[in-house]
């Protein structure tokens, strides 16, 4: 049974948006909305200031200028039930070398309650690490490491995924599995948002494109 991420409409936006970095301006004036089964892919060269500005929606970092509204909210005044809602994945994995598959797993969903699964078996299956349950993080390939921050990632119940180059290291079976992946968290109400550096090319997605 497909979980629905969404009890009601749920909007991020960002409302004249400045961000610097060194006292440089990296963009300025952005003004975009994304709502539920929506996707949007950033688009930029190196240093135009993707990453700066996937921090600066999660709460990372503070706007230049402009800023970041949560159900019309700066995120700021609703901090906890924005974090609530938001999975993050940046350039690094954020998993422990030093633990098993499984146990990354279970640390990833040790101080929520809100999960869509606890069948970690499953969850690694789907996410092409079936036989890994028990494999040490440090011992897997780039590819299966990104293949495990992703799984860490899904089972928590979130509808908002801000993810930086989500598909680095994978293969192009990686990929297509992971655009399914995607596919069904937009078709359960939730909403993407994510950089690259590849044109990628999205079956049943019709994602909206942003350049800086």
């Amino acid at each position: 049974m497909e979980t629905n991420l969404s009890q009601s409409n749920s909007t991020l936006s960002v409302s004249k948006l400045g961000c610097s970095r060194y006292d440089s301006m990296l963009f300025s004036n952005l003004n975009f909305s994304v709502s539920n089964g929506q996707l949007i892919q950033i688009e930029g060269e190196n240093g135009s200031g993707k990453t700066t500005l996937l921090k600066t929606l999660c709460g990372f970092i503070e706007p230049e200028e402009g800023e970041v509204l949560w159900q019309g909210e700066n995120i700021r005044s609703v901090r906890e039930a924005y974090a609530s809602e938001l999975n993050y994945i940046g350039h690094s994995n954020g998993i422990k070398s030093g633990l098993t598959c499984i146990e990354n797993l279970k640390l990833s969903t040790a101080f929520t309650s809100c999960l869509i699964t606890t069948d970690f078996e499953q969850v690694l299956k789907q996410f092409g690490l079936a036989g890994h349950e028990d494999s040490f993080s440090f011992s897997l390939s780039a590819g299966q490491k990104r293949r495990l921050a992703l799984a860490c990632l899904s089972i928590r119940k979130a509808c908002l995924w801000i993810l930086d180059e989500p598909f680095t290291s994978l293969d192009e079976p990686g990929k297509n599995a992971m655009k399914k992946i995607f596919h069904k968290h937009l078709q359960t109400g939730g909403m993407i948002l994510m950089t690259s550096h590849d044109l990628i090319q999205w079956d049943g997605i019709t994602p909206i494109t942003i350049r800086l």
